[in-house]
């Protein structure tokens, strides 16, 4: 059966939203928010296909959804509910990118025809369930998932380290439907000596300290998805017995004398590479071949365009929600900037930690460049530091001329394009280019 797709309504008239409500049921799963501030908040813990939003919320403005939409969820669709003597501002919604607008009054089924035209891509090139990411890499990626998922084939998902493997892996579980729960253990985190007892467990008295019969990891998992993160690490003793256990189906206990049938989706991870591993010696070939049935290779992030500065909103959002703090409510297009252009060799575990260490050292009210980490701004050790204030003005200096100049490059030196994109007034925007030293004529074909 296909997901339906979820559409947020936001109005401020609980009448309308029962109303609105009850009309699309049945053909989208609808969330609802009577203000701007519960709307971010279900846009910060669900993912949506389409935002419904009414233009006045009281003393607000449907514009700042709108806003938040394109910060953290830039794949939904915004259309905006208007009255006819407000046209002019729906014209400036879809200036901002809201994708469509609807006139009250409307008749529902107007509203439902709009809203399927607008209900998103296909599921196929839908990014994963909880990964973030509109790069061509991971729609890639999502389009193999989707593929696989369905099966019971066992899965290798291989990428740096970083890279979101157990993401995927619980996504595949989530898709593939099984009613089971999703086990997950990371070989490298384990002894090896206890390993064996975490797969296959192991009966009362079986050794010195056995005291009581205990469940593996693969009996956990009957009827759902056992995850082996780094199975690369597993010692060639052990890659032997699993082997055996995938081919049969069975398990037996350290110290039991019966073979116990389970129903377990099998995948793995490891930031290895396992043909190579097995041209060593160190990872046995039959192993290998059992688990290639399906093969997930995960990009690194710096190979995903664009996917740094949506990662970095989402989680600027959870700090805020983990934190429950208003200071800093945002993060400057010159940090954005930066972290766009930073390789991120740790990748996205890196992204997150950064985000963390900067938002929580942050002074004002926005994120600025100069409060990453040195090693994402980029700071020599010979620099001459000065004080944290006089870095931050100069951090400031030196990415708002990277920022002036990359946007001067995209409209090809045109200051009315540029100003407007950069939502500054044609004046103001002058003046910046002459504090910057910078002149729009370079940048003209």
């Amino acid at each position: 059966m296909s997901r339906k797709a979820q559409v947020l309504v936001v109005d401020d008239k609980k009448n309308m939203l029962a109303m609105l409500k009850k009309v699309l049921s049945h053909d989208f799963r609808v969330f609802c928010a009577e203000d701007v501030a519960g709307a971010n908040t279900l846009i910060d813990s669900e993912r949506f296909d389409v935002v419904l939003c009414d233009l006045k919320l009281r003393h607000e403005s449907g514009i700042e959804v709108l806003k938040q939409v394109k910060a953290i969820q830039p794949h939904a669709k915004f259309v905006l509910m208007t009255a006819y003597g407000t046209i002019n501002s729906a014209v400036e919604a879809l200036k901002l990118g809201a994708a469509d607008y609807i006139t009250k009054p409307f008749v529902p089924e107007q509203l439902v025809e709009l809203l399927t035209r607008h209900s998103g891509p296909s599921l196929a090139s839908e990014p994963l369930p909880k990964m973030i990411g509109q790069s061509q890499a991971m729609l890639d990626v999502s389009r193999m998932v989707r593929k696989l998922a369905p099966s019971d084939a066992s899965l290798v998902i291989l990428g740096e380290t970083g890279t979101g493997k157990e993401v995927v892996a619980r996504a595949v579980h989530e898709i593939s439907g099984r009613q089971g729960p999703f086990v997950g253990l990371n070989c490298a985190a384990i002894p090896q000596e206890l390993m064996e007892r975490e797969l296959f467990g192991h009966v009362k008295g079986a050794f010195t300290d056995a005291r009581n019969d205990s469940v593996g990891l693969f009996m956990q998992a009957n009827g759902g998805t056992l995850f082996l993160d780094e199975v690369g690490d597993l010692p060639l003793s052990l890659q032997a017995k699993l082997t055996r256990v995938l081919q049969e189906r069975t398990v037996r206990p350290l110290g039991g004398s019966k073979e116990e049938a389970f129903d377990v989706r099998f995948l793995c991870a490891t930031h290895r590479n396992l043909k190579q591993l097995v041209e060593q010696g160190r990872f046995r070939e039959d192993l290998w071949y059992r688990l290639n049935v399906g093969v997930v290779q995960l990009p690194p992030l710096r190979k995903r365009a664009g996917d740094a500065r949506l990662l970095a909103l989402r989680f600027f959002a959870e700090m805020k929600t983990r934190y429950r703090s208003d200071s800093p409510g945002s993060i400057s297009e010159q940090a954005l900037l930066l972290i766009d252009e930073h390789d991120w060799p740790g990748n996205v575990r890196q992204l997150r930690a950064a985000i963390e260490r900067a938002y929580l050292i942050a002074d004002g009210d926005v994120l600025e460049a100069g409060d990453l980490p040195v090693e994402i701004v980029g700071i020599g050790n010979t620099s001459p530091l000065g004080s944290w204030s006089e870095w931050q003005a100069s951090s400031r200096i030196e990415w708002g001329r990277r920022y002036l100049d990359r946007l001067l490059r995209r409209y090809h030196g045109q200051v009315p394009e540029a100003s407007e994109h950069a939502q500054v007034e044609r004046e103001s925007f002058y003046r910046l280019l002459r504090k910057h030293k910078i002149d729009p004529d370079n940048y003209r074909v």
